[in-house]
């Protein structure tokens, strides 16, 4: 069973700021807090082809866990990325953003497609809450 989720948030700031941010690990951690923590997460921008292992904990409660995600592509020329993940029970999630936009306009597209097994629907339910709360901490990282 696979389920597909899409987001559209807009950013009063310019396209290029914007795929700066959202493909750099540093934010990554900062706007996944307090619903993921990550052990083990590298700094910096992410590249082409990169291998990321890490321990996840869900809100800190649950034991960390293995999780990995595989930059598939990195394209910042077009301002987009895909991630193919897998681990603390989701056997595969691929994340594909794009940023569109111009001027200090920007759109970032985000699609995720979730195949978890029985556990799709509970992986879908955390997903849109996480991709939601992500937009408002970047909203404030972005005005700071």
């Amino acid at each position: 069973m696979r389920k597909t989720l899409t987001f559209r948030h807009s950013y009063p700031v310019a396209p290029d700021r914007l795929f700066d941010l959202v493909t750099d690990l540093d934010t990554l951690d900062a706007v996944t807090k307090p619903w993921v923590q990550f052990d083990h997460l590298p700094s910096g921008q992410v590249r082409q082809g990169q291998v990321i292992d890490v321990a996840m904990s869900v809100f800190g409660l649950l034991p960390m866990q293995p999780y990995r995600m595989r930059v598939e592509l990195f394209d910042p020329g077009t301002r987009r990325m895909t991630t193919v993940e897998d681990g603390l029970g989701v056997h595969k999630l691929t994340h594909a953003l794009e940023v569109r936009g111009r001027g200090n306009q920007a759109q970032l597209l985000d699609v995720i497609e979730i195949d978890a097994g029985w556990k799709t629907p509970l992986v879908a339910i955390w997903a849109w809450l996480v991709y939601r709360w992500r937009h408002h901490v970047r909203l404030r990282l972005l005005r700071g």
